[in-house]
């Protein structure tokens, strides 16, 4: 098994994701380490609760 490339031996990140405020339905892409928040910058100021869910928020694809 020496011929496999070398990614395949890094494990995957899953992208984060995750809901800003009391709107648990549209799932947002969230960007940072420390605090983080939603790629398109929906909910200033509101929590972010982080999920494993897909992405269906259109402008955080």
């Amino acid at each position: 098994m020496d011929d496999l490339p070398e990614h395949r031996d890094t494990p995957r990140t899953p992208p984060r994701s995750g809901t800003v405020g009391e709107d648990v339905l549209r799932v947002h892409a969230l960007v940072g380490t420390d605090n983080p928040r939603p790629k398109c910058g929906a909910g200033e100021g509101e929590p972010v609760d982080e999920w494993l869910r897909a992405v269906n928020y259109p402008d955080c694809r």
